[in-house]
């Protein structure tokens, strides 16, 4: 097997007032390739809808060195590097194509469920007979974050009808834009993401009433919980990693 590629032109609407890359476009950019190898694989969108199943997200591990400028070119590869009973691990690397510096490298965790029974099923079953490279963007175990040890900021966020996607519920995009959306502006201005682990709990829904409870554990580390506090139901956990801009 060898490793999918493709490049991205970076186009003025996937950027954010900085002129990088949105966090959510760099996410949707994973996404996309993850969906198109999949399906060059055999096992993508129409293979799960035809058995019954679906790729639901576990978990992301991103190591941010530079996110990329409008106008810029980047090469983005991406492969499948480990799977367990029943998870998938699947890799990426976006580089500068002008320049070769590594840009990201981040790892991603997928559950194999079935969607009646809402359960997870074997991932060896149906990826029997795949190659798989074993070489790790980002190493990882995914590990489970964090409790919360106090509440310093709590958020309520609307869940909107463009978040939700196929599957009927938010898209994994949209969970990190959420941690931007509930940290103060100065924060934001001051700072940028240099590492991020985001643990995927529950599937959020249109109706949900999202919180995002912040812990500033220090200036270059934030850890955070997104959940619907009325139903005692929790979506995500994200820690941060900050660096001065």
């Amino acid at each position: 097997m060898q490793k999918y590629e493709k490049q991205f032109e970076i186009t003025s609407d996937e950027c954010n007032e900085y002129g990088k890359l949105r966090l959510r476009s760099l996410f949707n950019l994973f996404q996309a390739m993850a969906d198109n190898h999949a399906h060059l694989l055999g096992v993508g969108y129409q293979y799960c809808i035809q058995n019954g199943l679906g790729w639901i997200g576990g978990g992301y591990a991103v190591e941010i060195n530079k996110l990329p400028t409008w106008g810029d070119t980047v090469l983005l590869k991406t492969w499948p590097a480990k799977t367990t009973a029943v998870t998938a691990i699947r890799e990426f690397e976006m580089t500068s194509v002008q320049t070769g510096e590594v840009l990201v490298r981040a790892s991603s965790q997928w559950v194999l469920i079935d969607t009646i029974k809402k359960r997870p099923v074997s991932v060896i079953k149906h990826l029997q007979g795949f190659e798989l490279i074993t070489e790790r963007a980002v190493d990882t175990s995914f590990p489970k974050l964090p409790e919360l040890d106090r509440a310093d900021i709590e958020f309520s966020q609307i869940i909107r009808t463009d978040d939700i996607d196929l599957n009927h519920h938010v898209n994994n995009a949209v969970y990190p834009t959420w941690i931007l959306d509930a940290l103060p502006e100065n924060y934001l201005s001051n700072n940028r993401i240099v590492k991020l682990q985001i643990q995927y709990k529950n599937p959020a829904q249109k109706g949900d009433n999202i919180v995002v409870q912040t812990q500033m554990k220090d200036n270059d580390n934030t850890l955070h919980i997104i959940s619907n506090l009325e139903k005692s139901t929790e979506f995500a956990r994200v820690v941060v990693d900050w660096k001065k801009r």
